[in-house]
């Protein structure tokens, strides 16, 4: 039985892990006497494991003594092997068994810890002789495993069946009682919740009239449907007087066979109702259950509160003007210890049209301590996404407490989306010379959870089209987080546009966090749209009006944009080809523009010549390294997994988009023309000007015919 797909054998699956996808670094360096580094190996509850081998190369220093120098592999603290790094033999290749019953459900901590010496006398801590580093590109985790019997209650939807502890290819199929519009949409709300588990995981989706073996699958359709589809597998309908959820193994499809009805390693969950806002209504009900309640198989959803969602909203994000504390942010007082501790990072968000001004500082109030007897050139060195932004100077050798400390860091260190905050101690004891037992246990630093960061307010003023701005957290579509007022307009409905738009969602979800309750699919144009749009579909179907807005223009007689040269600013110098050519398969283009209906609004096109490659096209944007490398306005993305190839380009007008999207034409062209700003102002100075000239100059003959008139009398 293959992991959501391939036959339905009993045989155990075989899933091969690279560290550096769990790491996710390529190296690791063990450096110094003594080191430690974790990787954590994630084992769902789903799988039951027989078999795991661990495969990985590592270098050392050729100046260390075999006979002092160690390397020690533990798997959840339980040491598994022991390595004598041999200098003569600098390069090796370990493989070990992992006791299966070692491997528990969560995240496992796989940990590789050094001893170094190079010399059996006096030696420096830390000598740049001592290191080794551990090549991750070249290893792997082997798990061999089958899948448990799925628990027949609702819960198993969040904590068994859908699992970001899942590492093999996630795929979900979505049976479907019709096509039409507003099943489509129940089927997004579904996909997003389902992606939303997965979290960082990869998820894929497919759409089709029955049901897929091998496969978790979603059954959704009204009352009638539901019990005539379970009727013909053989299954007893259930009574639905409302909004209705069950979850039950997977049907076979040699129903009639005794004992064998159901593939119980594998589960259908059924959304039913009484018409469609029924259907939306327990849809959404599947969508937010995270608990491991109701532990019964079936339940009617009789009401959906959400709470108050505010704009920007999503995963991690920080607002302005709203304090956090180090607990908020999930990072709880830490403590890092000894001559060669490891740094802390605190991860957060912030909105993807945040406009950075200059002059302008976040501030950070650090509450924290550390020990007695370290040398006074021990410091706390502070990074912005890898850049030195502040250094605190622990000159005191009696130790120290300070609650406020102070530290204001410019905004522009900060970037749209993912931020890392993060804090190294550099300790050094008080006495290190040589042949001196060395104290490293006075040495620590403690940041306390009270600790708070604050950032100042700043304008949602963005200049578009940048699809890395979509790439980071679905911007501008998860500007309400939940898509309100976004629609998905499917201009070739079939069951591959259909999977590629729930493809979309899911990684929109993914990337905000937030399930897309409030997007709307559609398969009609949906003419003079006031909002945000993404259009999918082959090439011949989408509208010429779309298409010759769009920077790449994929009509019969084709305008292409080649770039010539690139200024200092990163711009690029184009030339523009209109021609006579095909639009061929393995190509997929992904393109975002302004709206032709409303100023500020934004399209999204997802392209390609039919609409299987469209699947294809959003399988391919749901990969990490896809993401990253999309930019501009237009992407070209060839469709060669695992080895995708993206050609990013920014062609085409600009346009500026506000906190709600819309935007005036006085705005826009003081953004773009800021010169008629100043010439405003000068013009109203000018004015002012004048007219206190004119009020003087009247003030002025009003007295002097006074005067003149009492010299006369």
């Amino acid at each position: 039985m293959l992991l959501f797909g391939g036959a339905e054998a009993l045989q155990a699956e075989v899933l091969n892990l690279p560290l550096y996808k769990l790491a996710p670094v390529k190296t690791i360096d063990l450096k110094c006497v003594s080191a430690e580094a974790g990787i954590q190996i994630p084992v769902p509850n789903r799988w039951k494991v027989h078999k795991a081998t661990l495969l990985f190369n590592y270098v050392n220093s050729t100046a260390l003594l075999e006979n002092r120098s160690k390397m020690t592999v533990r798997f959840n603290g339980n040491p598994i092997s022991q390595i004598n790094l041999n200098p003569l033999a600098p390069e090796g290749t370990v493989k070990l068994s992992i006791p299966p019953q070692f491997l528990e459900s969560g995240y496992n901590n796989l940990t590789f810890s050094t001893t170094q010496h190079y010399t059996n006398d006096c030696e420096s801590y830390c000598g740049p002789e001592l290191w080794t580093t551990l090549n991750l590109d070249q290893a792997y985790i082997e798990i061999e495993y089958s899948l448990k019997d799925v628990p027949i209650k609702l819960s198993s939807i969040s904590d068994f069946l859908f699992d970001p502890r899942m590492s093999s290819k996630n795929e979900i199929n979505i049976v479907l009682e019709n096509t039409g519009q507003e099943i489509i949409s129940v089927a997004g709300i579904v996909a997003s919740g389902v992606a939303k588990r997965f979290d960082y995981r990869k998820v894929s989706f497919s759409t089709s009239n029955s049901i897929k073996p091998g496969y978790d699958n979603v059954l959704i359709g009204g009352k009638e449907f539901v019990q005539s589809f379970l009727n013909s597998k053989g299954i007893p309908a259930p009574v639905i007087p409302g909004p209705y959820l069950k979850i039950l193994h997977l049907p076979k499809s040699d129903a009639n066979t005794p004992g064998e009805q159901f593939d119980a390693t594998h589960a259908l969950v059924i959304i039913s109702g009484v018409g469609i806002d029924q259907l939306k209504l327990a849809a959404e009900t599947l969508s937010i259950i995270s608990a491991s309640f109701p532990n019964s198989d079936e339940m009617i959803a009789t009401a959906f509160t959400l709470p108050n969602i505010p704009m920007y909203g999503g995963k991690l994000i920080v607002s302005p003007d709203k304090k956090y504390s180090f607990k908020d942010m999930n990072v709880p007082t830490f403590t890092m210890k000894g001559g060669n501790p490891a740094p802390k990072d605190i991860v957060f968000r912030l909105p993807a049209d945040f406009l950075i001004k200059p002059n302008v500082y976040a501030d950070i109030f650090l509450n924290f301590s550390y020990g007695a007897a370290s040398r006074s050139d021990s410091a706390l060195n502070i990074t912005i996404n890898g850049k030195n932004a502040r250094s605190i100077h622990l000159d005191n050798i009696k130790g120290a407490l300070f609650e406020g400390y102070k530290l204001k860091i410019p905004t522009f260190m900060f970037k749209p989306g993912d931020n890392v905050l993060r804090f190294e101690a550099v300790l050094t004891p008080l006495n290190n010379k040589n042949c001196e037992n060395l104290q490293f246990e006075n040495l620590y630093l403690s940041i306390y959870e009270n600790s708070t960061i604050t950032f100042p307010d700043m304008p949602h003023f963005a200049e578009l089209p940048k699809l890395e701005l979509f790439m980071l957290n679905g911007f501008p579509v998860t500007r309400w987080p939940d898509g309100n007022g976004a629609t998905i307009y499917l201009a070739k409905k079939d069951d591959n546009a259909i999977s590629a738009a729930l493809n979309l969602m899911g990684m929109i979800t993914q990337k905000n966090g937030y399930p897309l309750f409030g997007i709307r699919i559609t398969d009609k144009d949906p003419k003079k749209f006031d909002g945000e749009l993404i259009i999918m579909g082959d090439v011949p179907s989408i509208p010429e009006k779309y298409m010759k807005a769009a920077p790449l223009i994929l009509t019969r007689e084709k305008t292409v944009p080649y770039p010539i040269s690139r200024s200092w600013s990163n711009e690029n110098s184009l030339a523009y080809s209109s021609q006579i050519s095909d639009f061929k398969p393995g190509k997929g283009a992904v393109m975002e523009f302004l709206s032709p209906f409303t100023e500020g609004r934004t399209v999204i096109m997802l392209t390609a010549v039919s609409t299987q490659e469209l699947l294809s096209l959003s399988d391919a944007l749901t990969e990490s390294n896809v993401q990253s490398q999309c930019a501009g306005s237009l992407n070209l993305i060839d469709l060669t997994p695992p080895n995708y190839s993206v050609f990013s380009l920014a062609v085409g007008k600009k346009y500026i988009s506000g906190k709600t999207g819309k935007i005036s034409f006085l705005e826009r062209y003081l953004y773009f023309y800021p010169w008629l700003y100043y010439l405003a102002v000068a013009l109203v100075v000018i004015a002012l000007s004048l007219l206190i000239f004119y009020m003087l100059k009247r003030y002025r003959d009003r007295r002097m015919k006074g005067v003149s008139k009492k010299t006369d009398s």
